[in-house]
């Protein structure tokens, strides 16, 4: 998903940088359609492994009064709760994924009232899992966040600059229902 520094070298940088990516880009908040990014990014994406059924969903922080205005032109920042709750629960109900997992550049939490990965987790009902950035926080193992219908959602951050990596396994039963989840953090050594 994209963060605030994805846009500083401005939109036509980021769009010349594009095709050198092995992935799609994948955003639900952030509104492109009057801009040259246009079509270039999808509010989400459907992976199947192993017989399961997985959907991921980005979300992007507000730029507004964090990047410069002429770098990110006539994107419009849409309130991401609201958004994620809409598709989390379109990938869970009606696309029938086992697991619906956020990449987030949302932070993981603030002293202000600000719209983090922790408030996302409790306002939301169908994400599993929020893999997060922005602030850089350091969580040894994920933080679990109780969503609206009481079911865990698992946060993680790892930092920044690869001085840690996650791995978080979900466990699921043979008819695809989630079981239980594993996880461990490495720091990585130079």
């Amino acid at each position: 998903t994209l963060g605030n520094h994805d846009f500083d070298n401005g939109m036509d940088g980021l769009l010349k940088q594009m095709p050198h990516a092995k992935f799609p880009f994948i955003n639900l908040n952030y509104d492109f359609s009057d801009t040259p990014l246009n079509e270039k990014i999808i509010p989400y994406k459907i992976f199947q492994k192993g017989g399961l059924t997985i959907g991921v969903i980005g979300l992007g922080i507000e730029l507004q009064g964090l990047v410069d205005a002429k770098l990110y032109g006539n994107t419009r920042y849409t309130d991401p709760v609201i958004k994620a709750n809409t598709t989390a629960r379109l990938l869970k109900q009606e696309m029938k994924c086992q697991l619906v997992i956020c990449l987030s550049h949302l932070g993981y939490k603030y002293n202000e009232k600000k719209i983090s990965d922790e408030i996302l987790a409790q306002q939301t009902s169908s994400i599993d899992l929020i893999l997060g950035g922005h602030t850089h926080t350091f969580l040894d193992s994920p933080a679990i966040v109780k969503n609206t219908e009481q079911k865990n959602v698992l946060i993680a951050q790892t930092g920044w600059g690869g001085i840690r990596m996650g791995r978080i396994d979900f466990l699921f039963g043979e008819k695809g229902q989630k079981i239980t989840h594993t996880s461990s953090t490495v720091k990585i050594s130079k």
